[in-house]
């Protein structure tokens, strides 16, 4: 059973179904010839047949006429006669049994006459002798008005056609001029109709079906011959384009197929190789944006990594360096005044600590901007609470701080919105001149919002160009680096909002 699926599952091939459709359509198609046919015969049979015996009665006749020119020219009887006598082949013949004997012999379809009448209207010769005797008057007894054509060619010296209905003959004379333009004489020519021979509309149209249905068994092997060679070329194309076609899909955008027809096949293959170059184009594109954006992403990583080193040498010179140069200061001047005035002595032993505790607390800012406590053990809202107490403690600026409990994002969002917090209010601190700031952290089911804001002096956005401001080219990277958006506006001598969003992914939310 299993065999047997497999055989036929080999003929529900396009190769198959191509060889059948060809071998189908060959078989309607002379099927439909053949009806056509028929019925023509059937409706018009006898209006054709007559219109083509009417054609070939006068075309034989001319045809002979011209051959008796030269016999009748040089007055050779024996040539005339064997003109007169052997011009079966000038005309279209068929034999056909009538079966009007037992013999079966078949009947020519023939002139039944050929006469040679001179211009005197005598007989020189004709195919009849017993009807029409050389020498003597022309006459044709059953056909009366077959005198009066022969009259009619003579006077006009142009060929004569009657059709008589009442005997079913055709009649044609035919004047016998030579090339001086003399009258040699007049050929009767006399030829039956098919239905005197048994050749009648039906019968032909037996004849033909039963011809034609004969000839089936050679039609139909020629046409699977033919249909599948046929086929073979276009599946071997197709087949080719498949194979291209999987192996542009499994990765190798060098493939291309080769077909210079220009039938659909063709024209489909080079839309192909088209399609091949243009992704080939794209990948090779796209590859060559990847590694830009690779390097660019190395090279802001280390333009971000050069400014932290650079706000961290700035915040050591500023702060601890200038504390430490103070500690310095006072215990040099303690040791000098210890013997002389221990009281004041004293006095710069005590800035000398003083200076020590703030250059502690300065250090322990700058490591909590490092790594900020509290972060993966408690969460973003608490961490950002300690820092900003702290900042409020340490920079004098008021803060107002506002948020949603219970807001849990990945790891990689609360590094990045601490940051962004971080970066802002050392910002305020520095450059803004603000006495009061509000935090505010906001979420939704699919956005968490960072919104800080202050009353400082504020600055005007488009005098910055991009780039140019590492920190908030860190803050813009960090949020965007995770889908969302970085928006600042500020307005000189009013104040800045800064505005990060981010999305949530939904197994956080």
């Amino acid at each position: 059973m299993v065999f047997m699926k497999s055989i036929l599952k080999r003929f529900f091939t396009l190769r198959w179904k191509l060889v059948f459709s060809y071998v189908g359509v060959t078989l309607v198609t002379i099927l439909a010839v053949e009806i056509a046919v028929v019925l023509l015969m059937m409706g018009f049979g006898e209006e054709i047949v007559q219109f083509w015996e009417s054609q070939s009665a006068l075309m034989s006749a001319r045809e002979l006429a011209q051959l008796l020119v030269e016999p009748l020219e040089h007055q050779d009887d024996d040539q005339l006669e064997q003109v007169i006598n052997q011009s079966l082949g000038l005309i279209l013949t068929f034999t056909v049994n009538t079966g009007t004997n037992a013999e079966g012999d078949g009947q020519i379809w023939n002139s039944q006459a050929r006469v040679v009448v001179d211009a005197a209207g005598l007989v020189v010769t004709s195919n009849q002798p017993r009807n029409y005797p050389n020498g003597s008057q022309f006459h044709e007894t059953e056909l009366p008005l077959a005198e009066a054509l022969v009259e009619e060619a003579r006077a006009s010296k142009q060929s004569i056609y009657r059709h008589f209905g009442e005997v079913d003959v055709h009649i044609v004379t035919v004047p016998i001029i030579d090339a001086s333009g003399e009258l040699l004489g007049i050929l009767y020519y006399q030829q039956n109709s098919l239905y005197l021979t048994g050749l009648e509309p039906g019968s032909l149209a037996t004849s033909l079906s039963i011809a034609t249905l004969a000839l089936l068994p050679c039609i139909i092997p020629l046409g699977l011959v033919f249909g599948f060679v046929t086929a073979t070329g276009f599946t071997r194309r197709l087949r080719r384009l498949t194979q291209a076609s999987t192996v542009l899909a499994s990765g190798d955008l060098s493939q291309r197929v080769h077909d210079m027809s220009g039938d659909e096949i063709g024209q489909l293959t080079r839309q192909f190789n088209q399609m091949a170059e243009q992704l080939e184009a794209d990948t090779t594109q796209l590859h060559e944006l990847i590694e830009k954006n690779a390097r660019l992403a190395q090279q802001a990583q280390r333009l971000a990594a050069l400014e932290e080193r650079h706000r961290l040498a700035r915040d050591l010179h500023d702060g601890i360096k200038q504390n430490l140069f103070g500690v310095n200061l006072a215990a040099s001047a303690a040791l000098n005044l210890l013997e002389a005035d221990l009281e004041a002595a004293r006095t710069k032993i005590q800035e000398a600590k003083d200076h020590n505790r703030q250059a502690q607390a300065e250090m322990q800012a700058l490591l909590d901007e490092l790594r900020p406590v509290g972060l993966d053990e408690r969460g973003l809202a608490a961490a950002l609470t300690d820092y900003l107490d702290t900042f409020e403690q340490r920079q004098g600026i008021e803060v107002d701080w506002q948020t949603v409990p219970d807001v849990l994002l990945p790891p990689t969002h609360e590094q990045a919105l601490f940051r962004v917090t971080q970066e802002a209010l050392t910002n305020i601190a520095r450059h803004a001149q603000a006495t009061h700031v509000t935090v505010e952290l906001g979420a939704t089911a699919e956005t968490v919002t960072l919104r800080i804001v202050d009353n400082g002096r504020g600055f005007d956005p488009s005098t910055i160009e991009p780039g140019t401001t590492m920190g908030l080219l860190g803050m813009r990277e960090r949020v965007t680096e995770l889908g969302g958006a970085l928006i600042i506006d500020s307005t000189p001598g009013v104040g800045t909002q800064l505005t990060a969003s981010l999305p949530r992914p939904a197994d956080e939310s």
